[in-house]
């Protein structure tokens, strides 16, 4: 027991002797070379590191690729699809079930991390992505048919992780494509050549310096997919303007909406309606849900508005219900709410004729549900009590009771992943990567088929439906099914 006492001494007083002799030899400084060389750039063979401005130019740099290889059919032009519906009206036949593969990959391509979705037209996909390394938002433009890239646009602009970063899709017509990247920065250029047109900060025009209820871009960047009506770009800023309509050609602001209420961006999106035979805009922005004329004789003006429904956080957008009704959501446990839009002639009116918690109503935390005859679908979110994550319908007339659900042995990953209808058809893309087919019955919905198609995490981002390609994702990859039954496509 001494004797190794003793040796354990020894072996400390050695280690501590040698750090002191190494201490005294750094400090001498008789350690270094005899000649030390200044490095210049480029001699370690090191691109040269140019200083960037503070100042973001939007749409700055350019890179051609390739050139289309086939332009086949199918469009998806913007958030929820031609009708703004999340439904695709094309009468091709679609499949429904495979071999334990499951449906033929067309392309598949890696991307920055976040949840934006694509939109299609022309033979095109447009994606809006961040480029980590490059530290730059870019728009890229790809073939439907085989996924080879084309074309970017894009521009420097310093983003921190926050739940991924890009998460908007274009709008798309045969004219332009309009963006908005995660710092609300907007820009239009040409879909054909990448062609820019104009940029738009929103941050710089319509914040409201020292303000927090002017503050532009919401807490985990921005989620409002622009839209394009009669080529002119509808943009809800809040900040200085609660709405903005801009001509897409020139980028000259056609008429803005004074925000006197100092409504926020949410990160929900900009809802096309028709209520009481008046076509407008519908917005459910952080501080209230409102609607603005987009009728040609008073474009821009504020028709309603109600408080009566704020949650603090909302990223599903709101939906039509029919008999000039609309419902609204809220996240994180807040649930949802039907609204009645009155009018008496000469005014027009909202008021909450139903508001729930997650818990006691239809609910969700991320997608839009969607409406099929007189059933609204939806998955429902964590919070939702006994329902929680399980695929749910409710009659548009009554939005607290279920009509059917998937049970308690049927959940899909957080409540959080995409779901889109083709007639009778539901995909609904889990949040590990696994796509499920349903088939919508009267009062019900049957599991056709399910694939594990991404081993990737947080597939969230909004699918498309192009023709007879699926384009889905998870949180790093882009996927594009042909999920067409081959003798009726030959037929078209």
């Amino acid at each position: 027991m001494l004797f190794g006492r003793l040796s354990k001494n020894i072996v400390t007083g050695i280690a501590i002797l040698m750090f002191g002799i190494v201490f005294i030899w750094w400090l001498t400084g008789y350690h270094y070379p005899a000649e030390v060389f200044i490095r210049e750039p480029g001699m370690d063979n090191r691109p040269k590191i140019e200083p960037r401005p503070d100042t973001v130019l939007i749409g700055e740099f350019f890179d051609t690729i390739n050139q289309l290889d086939e332009n086949v059919h199918g469009s998806w032009p913007r958030f929820r699809g031609p009708n703004s519906d999340n439904r695709n009206h094309d009468s091709l036949l679609l499949e429904e079930q495979w071999d334990s593969t499951g449906p033929p990959v067309a392309w598949k391509i890696t991307v920055g991390e976040g949840y934006a979705g694509p939109s299609v037209h022309n033979g095109r996909v447009y994606i809006m992505d961040y480029n980590e390394r490059r530290k730059a938002d870019v728009l890229r433009c790809f073939s439907l048919k085989s996924g080879m890239e084309l074309w970017r646009r894009w521009y420097y602009v310093d983003l921190k992780r926050n739940h991924g970063y890009s998460r908007t899709i274009p709008a798309v017509t045969d004219k332009f494509v309009v963006t908005i990247g995660p710092r609300s920065h907007v820009m239009c250029v040409e879909p054909l050549s990448g062609k820019l047109y104009w940029t738009l900060d929103l941050e710089k025009e319509y914040g409201v310096p020292g303000s927090t209820k002017g503050r532009v871009t919401p807490d985990w960047y921005t989620g409002q997919c622009p839209l394009i009506d009669d080529d002119v770009a509808i943009l809800a800023p809040g900040g200085k303007a609660m709405m903005i309509g801009v001509d897409c050609a020139s980028g000259k602001v056609l008429w803005q909406t004074p925000n006197k209420d100092s409504l926020r961006m949410s990160h929900g999106s900009i809802m096309p309606m028709v209520i009481h035979n008046k076509k407008m805009y519908v917005y459910n922005a952080v501080g209230g849900v409102f609607g603005i004329s987009a009728d040609k004789e008073d474009k821009g003006k504020l028709l309603w508005l109600t408080k009566e429904w704020n949650p603090a956080t909302t990223a599903a957008s709101p939906l039509y219900l029919g008999n000039n009704e609309i419902a609204v959501f809220g996240s994180y446990g807040a649930g949802g709410a039907r609204i009645r839009i009155d009018y008496d002639g000469t005014s027009y009116s909202a008021k909450v004729v139903e508001m729930h918690k997650a818990a006691d109503g239809i609910s969700s935390d991320q997608h839009t549900p969607v409406i099929s005859g007189n059933l609204v679908w939806t998955v429902m979110p964590e919070n939702a009590g006994a329902l929680k994550k399980q695929l749910v319908c409710y009659n548009v007339n009554d939005l607290t009771k279920p009509v059917w659900s998937s049970g308690k042995e049927n959940r899909f990953g957080r409540g959080l992943g995409p779901y889109i209808l083709s007639g009778d058809r539901m995909f609904l893309l889990e949040d590990n990567g696994i796509l499920h087919i349903f088939k919508l019955e009267a009062a019900s919905a049957t599991l056709v088929s399910k694939y594990h198609l991404l081993n990737g995490i947080e597939a969230w981002g909004p699918m498309a439906l192009a023709g007879n390609y699926l384009i889905l994702r998870d949180s790093r990859n882009i996927l594009t099914l042909d999920i067409s039954k081959k003798d009726s496509y030959e037929k078209q």
